[in-house]
């Protein structure tokens, strides 16, 4: 692997990392954010449900934007956002600022996948863009475990959580200096230059309604797996987050696998139907279990189905979207994934607490996913149709 190749790989990871790392710093720094700025628990919700939204909500506007300029200059542009956001972060005198900084990190979020997407496609040759597209995704998943580790060590030191900030920011301008220094601009082999007005092909749509379907499970299974442990069968605070680590782990090693695996053995429709299938299994495993051991090969199966599904979806986007308007695509898919985890979190607490139990819960994620098998399987007959 050259030099290139590696600098590329750190450029999208580093990338994903800081436009997808927002929600992390809410979550860990809550309670350094509440007493700094007087805020209860909702308002600090909010700011990840602001991030959320406007990432759902621009994601196709971003990529048809993307389509029409160079893929170097769209990714360091969503660098520049997404250290932006950590900057006026560190910088807030008041909640306002915070909730400004969100709709930055949101705009980032927004055009990180179509960015990268068509920086791969410049540099990879279909059939070759499965590992990149891995690495790009493990990105999300290395800053999430790593930013649980070190946001809260780096907010306990002489820098505080101000100073915590500025750090992150280094992560985006990592990602810059590399990009401008070992990665050339190059023409896409399959991607001409957007027309306007370009349209998403159907099987794009199918590839959104997925991506959906499989958000609404992972705002579900991310926001309320560890309390259901915790609550139905005892699990302590520290096994109920090992959960969690569980699926993050496994999830990093699927998304760096899936890929080539998917590109030279399975392709993609059956990818996707098969990471759908565990999803179910999983709902089905949390529904059903009669002891908490069960939930540990839930977690597995989480980890290789939902954590892991957009690798896959990322490089079907690649290859299936009309000529040039794969930024589109991405974009579309993303809102689709991101609607999902938007209302997925809080219909399945609501479910909770209007019935006194997770079962009913659990078995609409087995549903969800099923239902996203077959959608997913579809794939391939839609895209040879268009």
């Amino acid at each position: 692997m050259n030099l290139r190749r590696i600098g590329l790989g750190v450029v999208l990871a580093a990338t994903m990392a800081a436009s997808t790392f927002a929600p992390v710093v809410f979550s860990v720094l809550a309670t350094d954010l509440r007493s700094e700025f007087s805020v209860a628990r909702w308002q600090i919700g909010a700011l990840v449900t602001v991030v959320t939204a406007v990432g759902a909500a621009l994601s196709p506007i971003s990529g048809s934007i993307i389509d029409r300029f160079a893929p170097r200059h769209t990714t360091a542009a969503t660098a520049v956002i997404a250290g932006s956001g950590f900057v006026a972060m560190g910088l807030a005198p008041g909640y306002a600022w915070l909730a400004a900084a969100s709709v930055l990190c949101g705009i980032a979020q927004a055009s990180s996948n179509p960015a990268t997407n068509r920086l791969i496609m410049s540099q990879a040759e279909a059939g070759r863009r499965g590992f990149l597209t891995g690495i790009k995704q493990g990105g999300v998943q290395a800053g999430n475990f790593l930013g649980g580790i070190l946001l809260p060590i780096g907010a306990a030191a002489a820098f505080g959580w101000r100073g915590t900030m500025f750090l992150a920011a280094s992560v985006p301008v990592i990602a810059l200096v590399v990009l401008g220094l070992l990665i050339r601009g190059r023409p896409a082999p399959t991607q001409p230059a957007a027309a306007p007005r370009a349209r998403s092909a159907p099987v794009v749509f199918r590839l959104a309604v997925y991506a959906g379907l499989l958000g609404i499970t992972v705002g579900s299974l991310l926001t309320h797996l560890p309390s259901f442990a915790q609550e139905s069968f005892g699990f302590s605070l520290e096994a109920g987050g090992a959960l969690v680590a569980v699926f993050a782990g496994v999830g990093f090693a699927a998304r760096l696998s899936a890929g080539p695996l998917s590109e030279r053995f399975f392709g993609h429709h059956r990818a996707l139907a098969g990471m759908a299938v565990l999803t179910g299994l999983a709902g089905v495993f949390l529904a059903l279990a009669p002891s908490g051991a069960w939930l540990w090969p839930a977690a597995v199966m989480i980890g290789i189905g939902p954590m892991a599904w957009n690798v896959i979806g990322n490089l079907a986007v690649m290859e299936l979207s009309p000529a040039g308007g794969a930024g589109r695509g991405s974009g579309v898919m993303m809102a689709g994934f991101l609607g999902g985890m938007a209302v997925g979190a809080p219909l399945f607490g609501a479910s909770v607490d209007l019935l006194s139990t997770y079962r009913p819960g659990w078995l609409g994620v087995a549903a969800l996913g099923l239902i996203a098998a077959r959608v997913g399987f579809g794939v391939r007959a839609e895209a040879a149709a268009g």
